[in-house]
């Protein structure tokens, strides 16, 4: 059984190895058509750019890698891994919850215990 570490890990190198894989094939085919002489090599790598920003963004709101990216997501929560934002939202609740009781230690004229040192 992998870790869910590992998981994770191989769900990141499908997304990069998909989006990866389709930008070295249109790059390949517009090469070919540019040494044909069908296509500049700027129209060439505007199409790419072009093609890689409708795989991004097509389909019902998001593209191929936005799907990736939200079953990567998916996984995580999953497999409860807490995500930035989550921490940023607990973060900012225990940092109200300790002004909370500041306000009533100092109402109350109870002395409150020194900070912990932030070694």
């Amino acid at each position: 059984m992998i870790s869910p570490r590992e998981a994770v890990e191989q769900a990141i190198f499908v997304a990069v190895g998909a989006a990866s894989l389709t930008r070295d094939r249109a790059q390949a085919i517009v090469d070919d058509l540019v040494r044909r002489g069908q296509m500049t090599d700027e129209e060439g790598r505007l199409t790419v750019d072009g093609l890689m920003a409708r795989v991004r963004n097509s389909g019902e709101g998001q593209g191929i890698v936005g799907k990736i990216e939200g079953g990567v997501q998916g996984l995580l929560r999953e497999l409860g891994i807490a995500q930035r934002d989550d921490i940023a939202d607990v973060d900012q609740r225990l940092a109200e919850l300790e002004h909370r009781i500041r306000l009533l230690e100092e109402a109350s004229g109870a002395t409150p215990p020194p900070a912990p040192s932030a070694d």
